[in-house]
């Protein structure tokens, strides 16, 4: 698709993507007004920590309290210290799932933030603030605990080693006498005596070292920024959300519209008709409001108008299509029923008659005639009873009814025949047509559908030219294609498309306006060479005698 195409597409279905874009957006904006707000206290931590003096170890005392930071954080939403700073601060019933709770470290810092959400700020707050404190408690209990259990254990260590030296000091003073033996247990008590008392002097070590860091010990959590009862809450974010969901709801319609386009095998303009069929479009008709009436005579009613306008020119690229080989009888069909080839055929018929031609419709849809109703005409013989006859067509003006418009006659499809395709295919009906044209200068014939029944076909393969009548977003591409290849079989000349009710918008409306301005400038003036023709009360007919006493004959005995 170029550029064009997509602002096209864009415009075609901005209504989708508006209605999709606010109802998500009210949606949205609706749910996230019901939400309880919830607002977020935060409270900033240092995690403190002793550093060797040692200037080799300043790395790895720092890489440590960076990972004690990381500890801290996952301990301080540990289950235990989070009950018991709620009733720490004074929520021992509230439960611990429905506060939210989220410890990040800052990184390459010993800072720690803590977060509290709770739907009452001030909730929210008092957590905040007595978690630390109640985690503190918890680190300290625990710290004195280890200081405790390593102090009792390097006691009883030295209690042990006192007792051993003040035996083994007593062992040397038992020991009497001179000689080798003596002398050799007395060197193995003292060297055992001096292991004793070196260990004791280790321990001892030990202990006091205890007893200096647990005098020494400090907070290992410090609280840098206390926490305040937040003022706004930090969900739901109404504004934000409404605007995502409108986002979301945009693109929606926008993948609506392209899928629906992409799934559309309808033919909506000359380029798709081109595309389909290989044809021109001899003319485009646009989308009339009152296309719906009874008439749909617009080349009468209102021949100034753009649709009238569109008539004419389909009528100029037949003429122009013709010169090579001249067209003096038509076939106006379409792929399917209720696609405007009716209104087509009659008001092609009107201004082919405004040009001073002799022109003749006739309603060929034996199936659904609508000819007779739009020029008000009684129905009783025509087409078909035309066909009938056993003889030469003399007298054929019985059959003939003028239109109301100059130049314009009607022959009525007539009594609906049991064989529709049968007649059509007759070399009577091919008869007939070269009868009339000893007469008059144009024939038009209004089909049935194309794919409904063969009767266009057949029409097609007898006449000089098959007008294709294609309803600008309802006919589909299949159709429009089957209707060629059955044109096809029966080497039918298809000598273009009339692209029916036409949505005018982009660069094809400017054709539509720029027509509306020329014709609302002056009401006064009429198109140089056409005269819309004058309308008066349909002849009546004979009721008995000639041609049409033998045409009811003949459509009693069918």
């Amino acid at each position: 698709m170029e550029l064009r195409q997509y602002w096209e597409l864009l415009r075609k279905w901005l209504w989708l993507i508006i209605l999709t874009t606010v109802v998500a957006g009210a949606a949205s904006y609706i749910f996230s007004i019901q939400q309880t707000p919830i607002y977020q206290a935060s409270t900033r931590l240092l995690v403190s920590q002793s550093v060797s003096n040692s200037a080799s170890l300043q790395y790895a005392d720092i890489l440590a309290a960076e990972r004690l930071s990381s500890t801290y954080a996952q301990m301080l939403t540990a289950r235990p210290v989070v009950q018991s700073a709620l009733e720490k601060a004074g929520y021992p019933d509230l439960d611990p799932r429905a506060v939210g709770i989220s410890v990040q470290p800052v990184r390459d810092t010993q800072l720690i933030d803590l977060k509290v959400e709770h739907p009452n700020p001030q909730v929210a707050a008092n957590i905040a603030n007595a978690l630390p404190l109640v985690f503190i408690e918890f680190n300290n209990a625990q710290q004195t605990a280890r200081y405790q259990e390593s102090k009792l254990s390097l006691q009883q260590q030295l209690e042990q080693l006192n007792k051993d030296v003040r035996n083994t000091e007593a062992a040397i003073e038992e020991i009497s006498g001179e000689g080798a033996d003596a002398e050799g247990r007395r060197t193995l008590l003292e060297d055992r005596l001096a292991q004793y008392r070196s260990s004791f002097g280790n321990v001892l070590a030990q202990l006091e070292s205890i007893r200096l860091a647990e005098a020494n010990a400090t907070d290992t959590i410090i609280v840098v920024e206390p926490a305040v009862p937040p003022l706004r809450p930090v969900r739901p974010r109404v504004l934000m959300n409404t605007l995502l969901a409108a986002i979301v709801g945009a693109m929606i319609g926008l993948g609506a519209a392209f899928l629906i386009e992409y799934l559309d095998d309808t033919v909506k303009n000359p380029d798709d008709v081109g595309r389909v069929t290989g044809l021109s479009t001899l003319g485009v008709i646009a989308r009339q409001k009152n296309e719906g009436a009874e008439r749909g005579l617009v080349t009468v009613e209102n021949p100034r108008s753009p649709v009238a306008e569109a008539y004419r020119t389909i009528r100029t690229s037949i003429q122009f299509s013709s010169i090579d080989k001249p067209i003096y009888s038509l076939v106006v069909t379409s792929a399917g029923p209720s696609e405007g080839k009716s209104t087509t055929a009659a008001n092609l018929a009107v201004v082919m008659a405004q040009t001073g031609k002799k022109t003749v419709l006739i309603d060929a849809d034996l199936r659904k005639p609508t000819q007779h109703k739009r020029f008000g005409l009684p129905n009783t013989v025509g087409l078909t009873g035309a066909l009938l006859l056993e003889d030469e067509f003399e007298g054929i003006e019985y059959l003939l009814t003028p239109s109301g418009v100059d130049n314009l006659w009607v022959i009525t499809s007539g009594q609906l025949p049991h064989n529709p395709s049968e007649l059509l295919g007759s070399q009577k009906l091919h008869q007939f047509a070269e009868r009339l044209l000893q007469d008059y200068d144009f024939l038009i014939f209004d089909s049935p559908p194309a794919l409904a029944v063969t009767d266009p076909a057949v029409l097609g393969q007898a006449m000089d030219g098959v007008l294709l009548v294609v309803d600008s977003g309802n006919t589909r591409e299949p159709a429009l294609m089957q209707t060629m290849r059955e044109m096809e079989k029966v080497q039918a000349h298809v000598i273009g498309v009339a692209l029916n009710r036409f949505k005018a918008r982009g660069d094809a409306g400017y054709y539509y306006y720029y027509y509306n301005r020329y014709y609302s400038h002056d009401e006064d003036e009429q198109s140089p060479g056409d005269t819309p023709g004058r309308k008066h009360p349909p002849a009546s007919r004979p009721a008995t005698g000639g041609l049409g006493q033998r045409i009811a004959r003949s459509v009693r005995r069918s």
